[in-house]
C-alpha cells in the first residue's frame, strides 16, 4: 500500500543498478513510461515512494554532461540559499551491494523545479536544452494534478449569489447606520425613523437566508458561479 507523504518520504530506494521505475498507485498520477525521462539518451530514474517527480545529483549530473555528482553538489552549495524544501532534500538512499548486502547513503534529490534551476547555474552546452526538458514534464505534471474544472451547482450558484448579497447589504448598512440616518435625524426628516428599523431588520433577514444558504450545499460544494 502507497503511504501519504509531504514533501517528499525520508527513506528511498535508488537502486541505480536495476534503473527500475516504481511507483504506487497513488504517486504515480501519470503513469508514463521510463523512456519519458531519457534526455538525449540519459535515462533518468524519477525516486521511488516520493509524492511527484524527483530526480538524484547523479541522474542530473549525467543528464547535465558533468563528469560526476561532485559538479551538482558545488552548483548547489554555491546557490543553496535559492532552494527551498521543496526543491531539494536529502534522503536516505538504500543500494544494494554485489553479494547481496545493502547499504545506507544519504542521497540529495532534486523536484523539477530544483532540477530546472540547478540547469539555471549550469554552463554545460546540454543546459539550455535541459532547461526546457524539465518545463516541459513539469507543465505535463501540472496539467495532470489540476484537477477539471466542473459546472457549480444550482445550490452553490445560490450561495455566492446571496454571499454577494449580504456583501454589498453590509456596506449600505454601515453608510446608512454611520452617515445617514445621523444626517436625517439632525435636519428632523420623518426617513430618520420609518427606515431606521427597516435596514435593521433587513439585515437580520440576509444573515439568516446566507446561512441557510450555506447550510442546502453538500458535501464538496462551495459557493461560487464558475
Amino acid at each position: 500500500m502507497c503511504s501519504k507523504y509531504s514533501e517528499a518520504r525520508k527513506c528511498a530506494n535508488t537502486n541505480r543498478a536495476s534503473m527500475s521505475v516504481n511507483f504506487c498507485e497513488k504517486t504515480n498520477m501519470n503513469i508514463v513510461a521510463k523512456s519519458e525521462y531519457n534526455f538525449k539518451g540519459v535515462q533518468l530514474s524519477p525516486v521511488n515512494d516520493m509524492d511527484s517527480v524527483w530526480f538524484t545529483s547523479a541522474d542530473l549530473a549525467a543528464a547535465l554532461k558533468y563528469k560526476s555528482t561532485k559538479s551538482i553538489t558545488n552548483l548547489f552549495n554555491q546557490n543553496n540559499d535559492e532552494f527551498s524544501e521543496g526543491m531539494t532534500q536529502v534522503i536516505e538512499s538504500v543500494t544494494n551491494g554485489i553479494n547481496g548486502s545493502s547499504r545506507r547513503m544519504k542521497v540529495r534529490v532534486f523536484s523539477l523545479r530544483g532540477a530546472h534551476l540547478i540547469a539555471m547555474f549550469a554552463r554545460t552546452d546540454v543546459a539550455k536544452e535541459f532547461r526546457r526538458w524539465v518545463l516541459d514534464i513539469l507543465d505535463r505534471e501540472v496539467a495532470i494534478h489540476t484537477p477539471a474544472l466542473t459546472e457549480p451547482s444550482i445550490r452553490e450558484r445560490h450561495a455566492y449569489n446571496v454571499d454577494a448579497l449580504a456583501t454589498h447589504y453590509a456596506v449600505m448598512y454601515e453608510a446608512w447606520k454611520n452617515q445617514i440616518h445621523p444626517a436625517l435625524k439632525a435636519i428632523e426628516s420623518p426617513l430618520a425613523g420609518r427606515l431606521y428599523d427597516r435596514f435593521k431588520d433587513g439585515a437580520i433577514f440576509l444573515a439568516y437566508v446566507k446561512q441557510g444558504a450555506e447550510k442546502q450545499l453538500e458535501e464538496g460544494e462551495t459557493a461560487r458561479i464558475r
